[in-house]
């Protein structure tokens, strides 16, 4: 489920989620406001997985949680 597979494609697992969830965090926002820009993308088809996606890129360290705004991680 993380990584693509036979069985699961890029837009299903979380690496490609996680690609869409990056993709549209933009500059430094809440929940809520990226949760409204993505909802509507098919593979980020409710809550749980858009949360499994801030999860897992949050685990990564690709993303942040400052002052109750989520944005990218700059090196």
């Amino acid at each position: 489920m993380i990584l693509p597979s036979k069985h699961n494609t890029l837009d299903n697992s979380m690496l490609g989620i996680g690609a869409i969830l990056l993709n549209n965090l933009g500059r430094s926002q809440t929940v809520s406001m990226l949760w409204e820009k993505v909802r509507g993308a098919p593979s980020i088809s409710n809550f749980e997985r858009f949360t499994l996606g801030l999860a897992f890129l949050y685990l990564l360290g690709a993303i942040e949680l400052k002052a109750g705004l989520i944005s990218k991680v700059s090196e």
